[in-house]
């Protein structure tokens, strides 16, 4: 079950003046968006290197000072930082602006280290930092008045982005969404992982990479079995979660071989669409174009030439690949992660769930008690923010 059809016909990222696309019922209860729209077709002819198509991914955002960039120290973000400064350098460009939120005593989201020594070696003078506490809570003042504005958009953190849109106001942001998924494992990783001893010829890596090839059919088979645990989404009704796995594998299932095709599925996922999209749309409303180089088509079909079938090793392999002279290697092979549930779930969600008593919840999708658990634990599952936004809409009053 999906919402209505997407036609997006700008840049990947860029309004088109359309409004934001609202969440179905269904998908604020799962709290995710699944199906795909048309299959977005990703340039063809002579591919630049990837560092260049990067480069022209960014480059429009340069020519818009001021150019903010979303920098958490991240591998991603901080690829987007260390190219946007050589470029600008380069080409004689106002230099980027990193925007650093920090988060003190949320231990798990702390990357000052990363960021600091990164800074550092750019040579950046102008970098924005500033501590964060409960503002960009779900339903705190920064998401309030754009849900407000909005309604239920997908994604819920679309809502907290106010605060780095009304600093570049009339200019632009740059993000390091997407890397991930774009330079992360796909279909044939497994047999890559085999071939090149990367792991061990164990009897689960061999099946696992039997499965690469095996038919779709057997595929979502095996995925059922494996997801079925994996989903641990304790606040759906059981016929909601069964829809809910199906559609989380009917996408791994269905992922073409060539490498080509399958970034141009995910590209096309009626999820990535929508964020995109109503990203653009909220970031209008400050007069900023906000743009996203590793999910940008140019960038994607340039890694996919050089990355071939099989691929790099691993997703450091990938970052070395583009990467490599702009990086630290140990900011290259970084395998910590963030995390910021409990900054996003903070003092304003938890007074409202004291007082929920299941306004603005579908329950014939969700149980409200299991949902209450959830929320009451120390760090809630990701998954329950729009319903989280959804309830609150629906007591504080504005669109739904």
């Amino acid at each position: 079950m999906t919402g209505r059809p997407v036609t997006i016909t700008g840049p990947m990222g860029a309004s088109t003046g359309a409004g934001t696309v609202p969440m179905t019922g269904l998908e604020i209860a799962w709290g995710w968006v699944a199906g795909a729209e048309e299959l977005i077709r990703l340039p063809v002819s002579s591919a630049p290197p990837p560092l260049q198509a990067f480069e022209d991914a960014i480059r429009p955002a340069l020519q818009r000072p001021p150019c903010l960039v979303e920098f958490s120290g991240g591998r991603d973000s901080s690829a987007v930082l260390a190219v946007a400064v050589s470029l600008s350098r380069r080409e004689g460009h106002a230099p980027p602006i990193p925007v650093t939120q920090r988060f003190p005593g949320v231990a798990e989201a702390d990357e000052d280290h990363w960021q600091e020594e990164l800074v550092r070696q750019l040579g950046v003078t102008d970098w924005i930092r500033r501590d964060v506490f409960d503002e960009i809570d779900l339903i705190g003042p920064v998401a309030a008045p754009s849900l407000r504005r909005h309604g239920m958009a997908w994604p819920p953190l679309a809502h907290v982005r106010g605060f780095i849109w009304e600093l570049a106001r009339g200019g632009s942001v740059l993000t390091g969404e997407g890397g991930d998924e774009i330079l992360g494992p796909r279909r044939l990783t497994p047999i890559r992982q085999v071939l090149a001893r990367d792991v061990r010829p164990t009897r689960r890596n061999l099946r696992a990479a039997a499965l690469c090839v095996a038919p779709e059919r057997l595929r979502s088979r095996a995925l059922r079995a494996s997801m079925s645990g994996a989903v641990d989404a304790k606040w759906l009704r059981p016929s909601a979660r069964e829809e809910l796995v199906r559609a989380a594998i009917r996408p791994i299932a269905e992922e073409s071989v060539d490498r080509r095709r399958a970034l141009a599925q995910h590209l096309s996922s009626r999820g990535m669409r929508i964020s995109l999209h109503n990203m653009a749309v909220m970031a209008s409303c400050f007069d900023v174009l906000t743009l996203h180089p590793m999910l940008d088509p140019g960038f994607v079909a340039a890694f996919a030439a050089v990355a071939k079938l099989l691929g790099p090793r691993d997703r450091t392999a990938a970052m070395h690949l583009i990467f490599g002279d702009l990086l630290p290697d140990d900011l290259l092979g970084r395998r910590s992660k963030a995390r910021f549930n409990r900054v996003h779930f903070g003092v304003h969600s938890r007074e409202f769930v004291e007082s929920f008593t299941g306004e603005g919840v579908d329950e014939d999708l969700v149980d409200v008690e299991a949902l209450l658990e959830v929320w009451r634990t120390p760090a809630p599952h990701a998954m329950t923010s729009a319903l989280l936004q959804a309830s609150w809409l629906a007591t504080a009053g504005g669109p739904s």
